[in-house]
């Protein structure tokens, strides 16, 4: 089946599912430059986001006592609080809140998703979470107002740095170009079939102009 990835906000207990825009969710599925997904992402970044911890979280890894990475322990901290320790798929799917929801672009599959879930309520078999957050008497109030926006560059804060797909040369391993990838998921990547991005437990946003005292860099590595 392969491990599966959501994006994971630890400092809001929020998170997003490419499922529910349509796209695949193992690592490399839904990194393609524009798309949906990666675009209400962004959108989150630019506002309700902005200044959190995120990072695109394999289902497959446990998180050690021992971390230390700022991201990768407050969600450490999180599965203890709730009895899993260092379990962190069950402790976000059971304790976060999916709002892939407020997005236009994921209103077929929510929709269907919510739909199971009042059909569970309504036969007294709430075998699903209520991972949307929703009030089962207005399931709906509050969703698919928001677009996806894209913008020119993707900024690291914590180490005042940013890409954009104009100015920096995104490498396969044999320095070959892609115009395709977005790296921002193999950045903030973790999980059992990959390294630990080298962007995780750093604090990320977006922008149309570089920020004052900020380095675009010139060229960022694939990992394949």
């Amino acid at each position: 089946m392969g491990e599966y990835y959501d994006w994971v906000n630890v400092d809001k207990k929020e998170y997003i599912c490419p499922n529910d825009f349509d796209f695949g969710n193992k690592r490399t599925e839904s990194l393609v430059r524009g798309t949906a997904f990666l675009c209400a992402l962004r959108e989150l970044l630019s506002k309700e986001w902005a200044g959190d911890h995120i990072f695109w979280m394999g289902d497959e890894k446990l998180i050690s006592e021992d971390e230390d990475n700022v991201t990768l322990r407050t969600l450490y901290e999180h599965t203890v609080q709730i009895g899993y320790p260092g379990d962190a798929f069950d402790t976000v799917c059971e304790s976060y809140k999916n709002v892939s929801g407020l997005f236009k672009a994921a209103e077929t599959e929510v929709r269907q998703e919510i739909g199971f879930y009042l059909e569970d309520l309504k036969n007294n078999e709430p075998y699903m979470n209520n991972e949307y957050g929703i009030d089962a008497e207005k399931p709906f109030e509050g969703l698919f107002l928001k677009d996806g926006m894209d913008f020119r560059y993707t900024v690291n804060h914590t180490r005042k740095v940013c890409y954009s797909f104009d100015g920096t040369k995104i490498l396969y391993r044999d320095n070959t170009e892609s115009d395709y990838v977005d790296p921002l998921p193999i950045l903030m990547a973790y999980g059992r079939v990959t390294d630990t991005g080298i962007w995780v437990g750093d604090v990320i946003g977006v922008a149309d102009e570089i920020p004052d005292g900020y380095e675009l860099l010139k060229s960022i590595q694939l990992d394949w």
